[in-house]
């Protein structure tokens, strides 16, 4: 056992994450010697990162590298050409590629949602508050976007009611909001804490809304519950290293819980890839609904999510559900 996990398991208070550790670390035989990972600028990167800082990843590979990835082109690039194979990505995204046969595969769902209103008036509490503003929407074309044109739709609205301002990423939203640009924004963690930090740093009021999550809930009848990322890895990977994928779903559920119940230490170790102040990431975490279920069995909610968002637009999921085949394990 390295150090790392020696110290993490001397300091961690949780019973019950020291009790799971000895499984959870063991990762078995045939080491990789280099294990490359990539993830988003937003709260599934907290639960990779603290893996990478924990060791966990250890007995998977003699050498670990996590960076995040800037926009979903880049991280699709990487996925197909095969540099980078295995990933935190949206899960809208994952089933489209693997619809479209680019080889994908859902392991592990990794939050519960992430993302929420963020606005400078007054909270946002229900969608139809929106109706008439100006509202930052970081990748409009890709996740967040659709779950906007989605949740809009559930109340009877559409894009013509308010006016989304396209933002490249979720820090670029928040500086919308923060230069009084915009009305709201629906802001990803950590972006949306960033913003309200900076705020009140500056003695400006913006108000933290309406969490996807719940809304979502309302949308498919499930629980409060909006699966929009996890880890996904390339069919090559798969195939060629049939024994690893446990391991990681392991270190990845081992992380999560690790860093739920220590927020501080998830985001010390978060702090350099994901290029954000630790301070930053540990005020944020609890916002991020970091959780690590099996593909299979996040399967319902996947299911009703997928199917909620293919009303507005099928092509959103490549056409159809996916087949059992996307859910690894």
């Amino acid at each position: 056992m390295s150090m790392r996990r020696r110290d993490f398991l001397h300091h961690t208070t949780t019973a019950s994450l020291i009790l799971a550790a000895p499984a959870v670390l063991r990762a078995g035989s045939q080491r990789l010697e280099r294990l490359v990972l990539q993830g988003p600028p937003s709260g599934p990167s907290l639960t990779l990162a603290h893996a990478v800082g924990l060791g966990l990843f250890d007995d998977i590979a003699r050498e670990v590298v996590f960076t995040c990835w800037s926009t979903p082109d880049e991280l699709r690039a990487n996925l197909t050409s095969g540099r980078v194979p295995v990933v935190a990505m949206a899960a809208q995204g994952a089933a489209s590629m693997y619809n479209r046969g680019f080889g994908v595969h859902l392991v592990t769902v990794m939050t519960d949602g992430h993302c929420g209103m963020v606005s400078r008036h007054a909270p946002i509490e229900h969608i139809t508050q929106l109706r008439g503003q100006r509202i930052g929407q970081p990748f409009i074309n890709d996740m967040t976007g659709h779950v906007m044109r989605r949740a809009l739709a559930h109340h009877g609205m559409t894009v013509a009611d308010v006016h989304l301002v396209s933002a490249a990423t979720h820090i670029e939203g928040a500086q919308l909001l923060l230069a009084e640009r915009v009305d709201s924004a629906l802001l990803a963690e950590p972006a949306a804490t960033a913003a309200l930090l900076r705020a009140q740093a500056t003695d400006t009021v913006l108000h933290r809304g309406l969490q996807m999550r719940d809304e979502w809930g309302r949308i498919t009848g499930l629980r409060p519950s909006l699966p929009q990322a996890g880890l996904v890895v390339t069919q090559a990977f798969a195939e060629a290293h049939p024994q690893h994928i446990e391991a990681l779903h392991r270190a990845v559920e081992f992380a999560a819980a690790a860093a739920n119940a220590n927020p501080e230490q998830a985001a010390e170790h978060a702090a350099e890839p994901m290029d954000r102040p630790a301070t930053v990431l540990s005020a944020a975490l609890p916002f991020c609904h970091l959780t690590a279920r099996r593909a299979s069995q996040a399967r319902p909610e996947l299911e009703a999510m997928y199917s909620a968002l293919a009303e507005a637009d099928p092509g959103i999921i490549g056409g159809r559900l996916p087949d059992a085949g996307f859910y690894l394990i």
